[in-house]
C-alpha cells in the first residue's frame, strides 16, 4: 500500500513539475512577444524566448525519462562461479576491440552494476579481477588479483627485453623466478606467493600445476 501511494506521489509531483516547465515555457513566449512589441523587433524575440522555452522543456523531460530508467536491483548472494559466467556471458556481447576489462574498476573490483541484468542483482560482497588474466577473486583474495596483475607485467617486459621466461632451468612447475626479474629491474618487490608460467602465451598463474605446464 505504502508503494503505491509513493508512487503516486511521484506521478503527482511529476505532473506538477511538468506544468510548472510548460507554463514557464509559455511565460517566455509572452515575454519575448511583449518585448518584440515594445521594441518593434517581431518575430525575433518572440521566436527566440520560444526556443529557449522549448530546450527548457526538452532538459527537463530528458532528465526525467533518464531517471525513469535506472532500475534499482536488489542484493543477492552470488557465488565466484556466477560471476565468471555473467562476465563471460557479458563479453561475448561486446562490441569487436572491447575487453572485458571495461569491468575492471581502477582497485580490480568488478563493477556489478554492469552484470546487475544478467545476475538480477548486485552481490552483497565485492569480486575483484586481474585485469591481465581475467582471473576472479574473492574479497578475501583480492590481493592475488593486485599481485598477478603486477607481476604479469614485470614478465612481459622481461621477455620483450631477454626473449625468454624468467624461470629457473629444468624447473617442471615453471614457477616465476622472482630474482630475475628484481635483477633486471621488472619487478620492483618480491611478492609472498609463488606464481607460475602456463602454456597459455606466458600467462601467469597461482594455481599449482600438477605436471609441466608448457609439455616440455
Amino acid at each position: 500500500m505504502q508503494t503505491e501511494k509513493d508512487k503516486s506521489s511521484s506521478r503527482h509531483l511529476f505532473s506538477e513539475t511538468a506544468g510548472i516547465k510548460v507554463t514557464t515555457a509559455f511565460v517566455w513566449l509572452i515575454i519575448g512577444w511583449l518585448l518584440d512589441l515594445m521594441f518593434d523587433l517581431f518575430p525575433y524575440l518572440t521566436i527566440l524566448s520560444s526556443t529557449a522555452g522549448l530546450v527548457q522543456f526538452i532538459i527537463f523531460y530528458a532528465r526525467v525519462k533518464k531517471k525513469s530508467k535506472e532500475t534499482t536491483w536488489p542484493i543477492i548472494e552470488a557465488s565466484v562461479d556466477q560471476i565468471k559466467k555473467a562476465v563471460r556471458t557479458y563479453s561475448e556481447h561486446l562490441p569487436k576491440g572491447v575487453y572485458r576489462t571495461i569491468l575492471v574498476k581502477e582497485d580490480n573490483r568488478i563493477d556489478m552494476e554492469q552484470l546487475a541484468p544478467l545476475l538480477k542483482g548486485i552481490p552483497s560482497r565485492n569480486f575483484y579481477m586481474s585485469k591481465e588474466t581475467y582471473d576472479i577473486f574473492t574479497e578475501e583474495e583480492k590481493n592475488l588479483a593486485i599481485t598477478i596483475d603486477k607481476v604479469q607485467k614485470a614478465v612481459d617486459l622481461y621477455v620483450k627485453e631477454h626473449k625468454e621466461y624468467p624461470m629457473l632451468p629444468y624447473d617442471p612447475l615453471h614457477r616465476v623466478n622472482y630474482y630475475q626479474l628484481l635483477n633486471a629491474h621488472c619487478l620492483d618487490i618480491q611478492p609472498e606467493i609463488e606464481l607460475y608460467i602456463t602454456n597459455y602465451d606466458g600467462l601467469i598463474t597461482h594455481k599449482k600445476p600438477e605436471k609441466n605446464s608448457t609439455g616440455n
